[in-house]
């Protein structure tokens, strides 16, 4: 799926926190049209969580685009390190071809474009966990590095969950779907737009803080697998700060990780 020529969608004040991740595309009127056909059929599923219109070789493509922009702001060098652990991870979870990278450097980015990776706020830069990129490629602040080994394999193992559930272009499909959504909305009723634009932006939230729990539930299980410790997760969950921006966080509260992560932990086979 081709990605649009991308230009800025203005807000007025009062919707402008929550819409602020929307970012408007010059979509030509043959693709808008499908698109808006799938809006209404996803609206109509009634699971519509996981709705991704990106075919999984689509992954890599989009991901390997995303990579290349990223390393043409960021020093990003292979780490011996990283790979140890991460190939360790990665032999048992083989539905993509994993990379790992050490990065450091860079500005943070302005661009608020629906992004191939993971976390939703990867444009800081300055993150307590990895960018985790559609297809496989996984940059590790460098100041991660300072973390022992096992909680390094926790943070690595939470990056190969957004990746093995595509939580990367599960998201661009519906931050595309959201802005036809608005663009409708806008052309339609528009006295009743800024008000969707706030709901769709406050159901973007939750939908991220939903990755991010789902992404820690496969680590547990991929430690385990890989014959880690799966509390090492938990004891990297307990290090985060509380998020600031309640129902406009793209993270959980680290409180409700560590509780639904070690339940994930009690859950497992074999674990004493």
């Amino acid at each position: 799926m081709r990605q649009a020529p991308k230009t800025v969608m203005h807000f007025s004040d009062a919707t402008a926190p929550c819409a602020r991740f929307l970012l408007a595309y010059t979509i030509p009127m043959k693709r808008f049209l499908l698109l808006a056909v799938a809006a209404v059929a996803l609206a109509q599923q009634p699971n519509t969580q996981d709705a991704n219109y990106y075919p999984l070789s689509g992954d890599a493509r989009v991901g390997q685009r995303f990579a290349t922009q990223l390393q043409a702001n960021v020093t990003a060098t292979p780490e011996p390190r990283l790979d140890q652990i991460g190939n360790r991870l990665a032999a048992h979870s083989p539905l993509f071809h994993y990379r790992f990278l050490v990065f450091d450097g860079g500005q943070a980015s302005q661009d608020t474009a629906p992004a191939a990776a993971f976390p939703a706020d990867w444009r800081r830069l300055q993150l307590d966990e990895a960018i985790a990129v559609a297809g496989g490629t996984i940059f590790v602040p460098r100041q991660l590095l300072s973390r022992d080994d096992a909680q390094l394999a926790a943070i690595l193992a939470h990056a190969m969950g957004h990746i093995a559930l595509r939580h990367p272009t599960v998201g661009m499909t519906r931050g595309e779907l959201a802005q036809v959504e608005v663009q409708v909305a806008s052309r339609t009723t528009p006295d009743e737009a800024p008000q969707r634009v706030q709901a769709i932006a406050l159901d973007r939230f939750a939908f991220d803080r939903s990755c991010e729990t789902a992404a820690d539930s496969y680590a547990v299980k991929l430690l385990h697998d890989a014959g880690l410790d799966p509390g090492s997760l938990v004891q990297y969950l307990r290090t985060l700060p509380p998020p600031a921006n309640g129902a406009s966080s793209v993270y959980p509260a680290p409180a409700q990780r560590v509780a639904a992560a070690g339940e994930a932990v009690a859950g497992l086979p074999h674990v004493q």
